[in-house]
């Protein structure tokens, strides 16, 4: 498939806005089945891609932990934020997705998606990102530390780990992450407490560097950007 020039996504990540995203992402994803391309271009509107964005250094190598439909990768290789970008996920009918939405950028040579069922499987890296959006909520309990450690690890000196999941902070709003997502995947998830990760992110030799809390619509998004000193 020849690079669709017609789509447009704007060149700096302090510039793109979730309308901006949605309109990217229903133009990139044309080859999904109607309703998912419409739900899917609309997750901007809850997950603040827009802030993440900023914290990718020009030219980083990516690995995103359970990139899904590969959404965020996809947009990093859209505004040439990033020299190579690997995702990785358990669900092989959205990392086809994942590829078409690459080849439809002319981006299949930057980008690359792996099917992996156990962390182990991760490539190692290092990697100047690494992040893991909306993806520990999914994990069992007992083996979410591990998840942390996994990523962590793959974290190069002076590389950051980009940490986004729901918020606790407010019932509602928790709530209506655990309806979205049961509505979705039939799975009423456990939400993440960000003092968790922050605790495994340091025990694995994280610095935090940066915390928000992002509301959208009626959800909210706890973000939790992480740096690897230099050595």
């Amino acid at each position: 498939m020849n690079r669709d020039s017609s789509i447009r996504i704007a060149p700096s990540p302090s510039a793109i806005q979730p309308a901006a995203l949605r309109q990217f992402l229903y133009d990139t994803y044309a080859d999904t089945p109607k309703l998912l391309r419409v739900l899917g271009s609309l997750r901007p509107y809850v997950c603040p891609f827009d802030r993440l964005l900023p914290f990718v250094p020009a030219g980083a190598s990516v690995i995103d932990f359970g990139c899904g439909h590969g959404a965020l990768l996809v947009m990093m290789g859209a505004i040439s934020r990033i020299s190579k970008g690997i995702g990785c996920d358990i669900a092989v009918p959205a990392l086809a997705a994942a590829r078409a939405a690459a080849r439809r950028l002319g981006l299949e040579d930057a980008l690359t998606f792996l099917p992996v069922h156990a962390i182990d499987e991760v490539p190692q890296g290092p990697f100047d990102v690494v992040s893991m959006v909306d993806v520990l909520h999914h994990v069992p309990l007992a083996e979410r530390e591990a998840f942390i450690s996994c990523a962590a690890a793959r974290v190069a000196p002076g590389g950051v780990f980009i940490f986004k999941d729901m918020t606790t902070r407010s019932r509602a709003r928790q709530f209506a992450h655990q309806l979205d997502d049961w509505m979705f995947t039939r799975e009423w998830v456990v939400p993440v407490e960000c003092e968790e990760v922050e605790r495994w992110a340091s025990a694995a030799g994280l610095e935090l560097q940066y915390a928000e809390y992002i509301p959208r619509l009626i959800y909210g998004n706890e973000l939790r950007i992480f740096q690897r000193p230099l050595e």
